[in-house]
């Protein structure tokens, strides 16, 4: 029997590939971090230095997001957007199908803004609590704080959705903010 490249090339493949496995195996065991970490952290005085910086604590606990924090996120991508729609208006050399995209474009974002922000001041009367909302012209996503939603808040909210956003119910999605 004739072994052929394309056996030999999958065989080192399959090889190589078992080895990366066992690699991340190995270094993922929770045994060898703990010896790792006390390696490096035991030592002598004489191989530190007097003022040098030290990482004392290892707690890395992630605070709960918030909806400030949605909402400067979905700021901070439309500003991104918004920056890169004007830069195409501004440049002199830019095609004036170029252009007309983008202004087209920045006309969306803008639709879409106030969109939003008219949701967000419906939901927030509605159930008497802030919420965030992200849409565009098929797809509502509307975020709530803890302890809001219940089945008639939800059915409340997206009634707002379809009459106000004219989106279809199976597009809108709610969710509860975690802690």
């Amino acid at each position: 029997m004739v072994i052929k490249k394309k056996q030999i090339i999958t065989a080192t493949l399959a090889l190589a590939l078992g080895a990366a496995v066992f690699v991340n195996w190995y270094y993922t065991q929770p045994d060898v971090q703990t010896n790792l970490s006390n390696e490096k952290t035991t030592g002598t005085v004489e191989d530190e230095n007097l003022g040098d910086a030290q990482y004392v604590s290892a707690t890395t606990a992630k605070s709960p997001e918030t909806l400030a924090d949605f909402r400067l996120k979905r700021d901070s991508a439309r500003d991104e957007a918004k920056e890169t729609l004007n830069s195409i208006v501004k440049d002199s050399q830019s095609s004036p199908d170029a252009v007309a995209k983008a202004t087209e474009s920045l006309q969306i974002i803008a639709d879409d803004i106030k969109n939003e922000t008219d949701l967000e001041n419906l939901i927030t009367a509605k159930i008497s609590s802030s919420c965030v909302v992200i849409s565009d012209d098929e797809v509502c996503q509307i975020i709530v704080e803890k302890g809001v939603l219940t089945q008639n808040i939800s059915l409340q909210i997206k009634e707002l959705v379809v009459k106000q956003a004219k989106i279809p119910a199976k597009n809108i999605t709610i969710i509860e903010l975690k802690g």
